[in-house]
């Protein structure tokens, strides 16, 4: 049995009907793919809309979003794109080599790695649900990136200390 969901008739605001089958995934009604997330179901059925319109200069492999396909050339063609082969964000922490070709990467390594000593008090794993909390405010998170971007705001770390320092001059 197959459960439609969305509007009869495409409009602007739902372009697209959304059909769940019935274990909750979402059904492609062209092709029959399954997705577990409406916004996943989503992106695949702009593909069968010719909505991908920004294309790989080196594959020709074509994207929804310009910051997919930036990530996907920083990462599969860095050695082609001479200008691109250094890596964006690296680790503000003297010693430490990593880099990321996104910013948001970086700040988790350095809440994950360096500030691990300040964040393990307040971080929580349920291993039935494989979801983690923060012991400060209660609240609950389906990742440790979602955690990690939580708990930066939530703690109260020691603002004059020089690791946090150089923490914030990552995030600004």
């Amino acid at each position: 049995m197959l459960i439609v969901k969305g509007q009869k008739t495409p409009s602007k605001t739902m372009p697209l009907r959304y059909i769940k089958n019935t274990d909750g995934h979402f059904v492609c009604p062209t092709c029959g793919v399954t997705k577990r997330r409406q916004n996943s179901m989503h992106y695949h059925m702009k593909k069968h809309l010719e909505e991908v319109n920004h294309t790989c200069s080196y594959c020709n492999k074509s994207f929804l979003q310009k910051q997919t396909l930036d990530l996907h050339m920083k990462s599969k063609h860095a050695q082609q794109a001479a200008e691109d082969t250094q890596r964006a964000f690296s680790c503000p922490l003297q010693g430490c080599d990593f880099q990321s070709h996104t910013k948001g990467n970086c700040v988790i390594h350095c809440l994950r790695v360096h500030f691990q000593e300040e964040i393990a008090p307040y971080l929580q794993y349920h291993a039935e649900n494989r979801s983690y909390s923060c012991l400060h405010c209660r609240q609950g998170f389906q990742s440790t990136s979602a955690f990690y971007y939580h708990i930066k705001n939530c703690i109260p770390f020691d603002k004059s200390s020089a690791k946090y320092i150089l923490l914030q001059s990552l995030l600004n």
